[in-house]
């Protein structure tokens, strides 16, 4: 078996190396809070491995104290990384807590002549740590839904599951490791062979390992999340660009659940809007157009912004009465909330049906022609163009 120096020599250059590449790789580029923590987790996994390693000299007094903070400091920044993952604020109380307890118990348990000096309550203040940032990751995991189809670069859920099998894992480890302290106690030569420096080591460095690439790729995913948000969606109104909307639309066509409703809107009298009182004014109705349409459309359709004043929707019902409630229900909302107007703010939709064996670019056509008979008809109207028959 290596011996335990080794061992910790070994460790402490994982940390170090982890360390170099995640720092240039993943904080550089991001500067998130989260990625700082993780780098604070590194650096004092490398420093109280160190220190450890002068157990058995005459620094043993002075370092073992220190290791032991460093290490309960360290499973509490991964805890803190997953918090500013959330939002939410490090709990510095709680580490001031726990730093000042385990101090204590290894002055009082003579850390000059027992290298396990205040062992019991630094596992279990590690344990601690490990838990609350398992149960953190548990909850992102609960908070952000599996990926939409439709956008298969979201690796978010993925990184989120490394952070937590390493929790997890680490924690049982520790969990582990309290239980045979207490049962075997430091004089068995048991509790160094199965929970000591070795063991200790290996499993730190294979949740090293997990739990950095789990981190990595999530600061790749934030990092590059607002350039697909940038490329997905229209800056003002915040519903789909023309070209995302055509490609989810495209996919949605091809589901074998039955025919869909294509309806196209256009916002009315938009252009005497720009002119009469200036495109500030009529950049706030696009806005409000774009809220009222996203909340209308949830769960049950796509929007997107097709150009200028134009939007298309997709409802996953084939149901012309559906559309024409959804529509309805637009049309209310917006005429109360669009900020600015010339009298009453209207909007014209031009409907047809969708069906799997056609093509998307006939059926725009077609709520385009419907559109264009809303607009000759009166404006604030909804009309149907039907699929020709075969």
């Amino acid at each position: 078996m290596v011996d335990p120096l080794t061992a910790r020599i070994v460790l402490a250059l994982v940390a170090l190396v982890a360390l170099v590449l995640f720092y240039v790789g993943t904080y550089r580029a991001t500067r998130a809070r989260y990625a700082l923590w993780w780098c604070l987790a590194l650096v004092s996994t490398g420093i109280s491995t160190a220190a450890y390693s002068f157990n058995g000299s005459t620094l043993q007094v002075v370092l073992n104290p220190l290791a032991n903070m460093l290490a309960v400091g360290s499973t509490a920044f991964v805890w803190f990384a997953v918090r500013a993952i959330r939002g939410r604020r490090p709990a510095w109380a709680a580490l001031a807590g726990l730093i000042a307890v385990v101090l204590c118990a290894t002055v009082l348990g003579h850390p000059a002549e027992d290298e396990w000096a205040g062992a019991g309550v630094l596992i279990a203040a590690m344990l601690a740590c490990l838990v609350l940032a398992a149960h953190e990751v548990r909850m992102l995991l609960r908070e952000r839904p599996r990926s939409d189809p439709a956008d298969p670069h979201d690796s978010s859920r993925t990184a989120l599951l490394a952070l937590y099998a390493s929790s997890v894992l680490f924690g049982a480890w520790y969990g582990a490791r309290l239980v045979g302290f207490v049962v075997l106690g430091t004089d068995d030569a048991r509790l160094e062979e199965w929970f000591g420096t070795f063991m200790t080591s290996v499993v730190l460095v294979v949740v090293l390992l997990i739990a950095t690439y789990g981190m990595s790729e999530l600061s790749h995913y934030e990092l590059t999340r607002e350039l697909r948000f940038r490329a997905s969606y229209d800056y003002l109104t915040g519903l789909l660009s023309r070209g995302e909307f055509l490609a989810r639309a495209e996919q949605r066509r091809a589901w074998p659940q039955g025919p869909k409703v294509l309806v196209e809107a256009d916002l009315d009298h938009f252009k005497t809007l720009n002119d009469a009182l200036g495109h500030a004014a009529g950049d706030r109705a696009l806005l409000a157009f774009g809220s009222v349409c996203r909340q209308a459309v949830e769960g049950i359709g796509i929007a997107g912004r097709i150009g200028g004043e134009e939007f298309a929707i997709l409802l996953d019902s084939g149901n012309l009465e559906d559309a024409r409630v959804v529509a309805a229900r637009i049309s209310e909302r917006y005429g109360a909330e669009a900020p600015v107007r010339l009298g009453k703010a209207t909007v014209s939709y031009g409907a047809t049906v969708v069906t799997r064996g056609e093509s998307l670019e006939a059926a725009m056509l077609r709520a385009d022609d419907a559109l264009y008979k809303a607009k000759h008809a009166g404006r604030d109207r909804f009309e149907f163009v039907p699929r020709p028959a075969l």
